[in-house]
């Protein structure tokens, strides 16, 4: 499926009050085939601001590998590198490639709301916080996990546009 499909398909999914505001991208910064697959990169932006950058040079680069271990792929992918995360970072340097991302959303196109939400990789379950099909009352449930950056952070984005007050401890 092209990139455009799958982007639109993935946008169609989120809730209401985050259509267009959340918007998923990716580029190829070369016409060079053998260039092309690892010149690229893919990225999101909130409210028109890039939020998270999915380099693939940057994960070739640091991890020779362009699929991280969690992304649902039949080729070879890095072990999870991080351990301690970088306070206010979303993802690290190179932990996800462009090909995580569009793996990873043409994954959650196949999968029900649930198995986005137990599945191992962040993309996906970032991308299952968005989701109309996630009520109020399991956000709040999400809300009190542990939970990797990226997830984090769109939750709170999701909280925020359902008006949902969170109770702090």
């Amino acid at each position: 499926m092209m990139w455009s499909k799958i982007k639109k398909n993935v946008e169609n999914h989120f809730a209401e009050r985050l259509k267009g505001r959340i918007q998923l991208y990716t580029t190829t910064y070369t016409k060079d085939w053998y260039a092309g697959e690892i010149a690229n990169r893919g990225w999101i932006t909130v409210d028109g601001e890039e939020v998270v950058d999915f380099s693939t040079l940057g994960s070739f680069h640091i991890n020779r590998l362009v699929y991280h271990d969690t992304t649902p792929t039949n080729c070879v992918t890095l072990e999870k590198i991080h351990n301690e995360r970088t306070s206010g970072k979303l993802i690290e340097k190179g932990e996800f490639s462009k090909y995580d991302l569009t793996n990873c959303c043409y994954a959650y196109l196949e999968m029900n709301i649930e198995e986005c939400l137990l599945h191992e990789s962040p993309i996906i379950n970032m991308l299952a916080v968005l989701d109309k099909r996630l009520g109020k009352r399991r956000l709040l449930k999400l809300n009190d996990q542990n939970l990797h950056p990226l997830v984090r952070f769109f939750l709170d984005i999701r909280l925020d546009s359902e008006k949902i007050r969170v109770e702090s401890v």
